[in-house]
């Protein structure tokens, strides 16, 4: 029986959304646009939309990565790569002061640790990054969740309750929050993976119901291009735009065919429902997450997105060879590896700002 823990890696994936941009009137190349401040990044996840960023043609320099250490090794190594890092705790506002000072951007990949109980300081951190960004930081994209009003799920309205602190910021800036869906990158942890590649891939959801699934790097990507469009605007406030993310829609056996493809051998979609019941009665958190799968009306318009953004949505399939996920040598860590970096032109940018 598969644990807990494989289905939480589902769907305590359920992590972004994306963005509606205001027209672009001129092209503005990612090297000739304003630096950003990375928050919240220094994990795996966020290294996949670091790696975004330098997808559309941000340069190292150009990138502020935020951390609470700068000495850790993965730090240092961003640093011999000519990143740059800024030390700060969310948690201690007088290491904020002057924060994203030279940064005409700021993109926020979370204010709340990646943990299995609800990290509960996720909203007074964000207030406490809003309250210390310096002025000079006009544009702001946030990670945050897809979700209707109703979906009931405490995880996502901690994501909801910190867009309205970001869009109270008292400096004139345009905020965007890219609400994600399911992140593909979540199914590579160690308790997801083994088992998909073993066959059988748990997802307790009805064979017919679809699920939308975000890739990590499509933020970056995303965030990318919209602070390059809008850093420079002439707003006299504040604006917010919220969008939903997503660069696929499957339903659980069309994921399982997928994955079978991918690895080269058989994977079958098991609609656990002990799993759903294990969940009502131990994990209250991880139950609220299941039945917002099981039911969510909430609508990611993929379409639009490509539209919008031309070449910078990934899906499904095209995101498993990426991260080459048929290699069975590889593990969820290899995909934070600072080595792994891929250094780029700036095209994708250049398309479609």
């Amino acid at each position: 029986m598969p644990s807990a823990m494989s289905i939480a890696a589902l769907i305590w994936a359920a992590v972004l959304g994306a963005a509606a941009v205001a027209e672009c009137h001129a092209t503005r190349s990612p090297r000739s646009a304003p630096n950003i401040l990375v928050v919240g990044a220094t994990g795996t996840t966020g290294l996949r939309a670091i790696q975004g960023l330098l997808d559309v043609g941000y340069a190292p320099n150009q990138l502020q990565i935020m951390t609470r250490d700068a000495s850790k090794p993965k730090m240092r190594q961003l640093q011999k790569k000519g990143f740059g890092v800024v030390q700060g705790d969310l948690q201690r506002p007088s290491s904020l002061r002057g924060i994203g000072k030279g940064c005409g951007g700021c993109y926020i990949h979370a204010t709340g640790g990646d943990t299995k109980e609800l990290d509960t300081t996720e909203v007074s951190s964000a207030a406490n990054l809003c309250d210390a960004l310096h002025e000079d930081v006009t544009c702001i994209v946030y990670n945050s969740a897809a979700g209707a009003e109703d979906h009931g799920v405490e995880r996502i309205q901690q994501k909801h309750d910190v867009e309205t602190i970001l869009s109270k910021r008292g400096s004139p800036c345009h905020v965007t929050s890219l609400r994600a869906n399911i992140f593909g990158e979540e199914l590579w942890k160690g308790y997801t993976r083994p088992q998909i590649l073993d066959g059988k891939y748990p997802l307790p959801v009805h064979r017919w119901r679809k699920i939308y699934l975000t890739s990590v790097r499509d933020l970056g990507r995303l965030a990318g291009t919209i602070i390059a469009r809008n850093a420079q605007s002439d707003e006299s406030g504040t604006s917010m735009r919220i969008t939903n993310v997503a660069g696929d829609r499957l339903t659980g056996p069309q994921l399982a065919r997928a994955f079978g493809k991918a690895q080269k051998s058989k994977c079958k979609h098991v609609n656990n429902r002990e799993m759903t019941k294990m969940a009502r009665e131990n994990f209250p958190d991880l139950y609220e997450q299941i039945i917002f799968l099981q039911t969510s009306k909430e609508k990611t318009n993929i379409g639009s997105l490509r539209q919008e953004f031309p070449g910078l949505v990934t899906d499904f399939s095209t995101f498993l060879e990426e991260t080459r996920w048929g290699d069975r040598e590889r593990v969820f860590e290899d995909l934070s590896d600072p080595e792994s970096l891929v250094f780029g032109d700036g095209a994708l940018a250049t398309e479609s700002v």
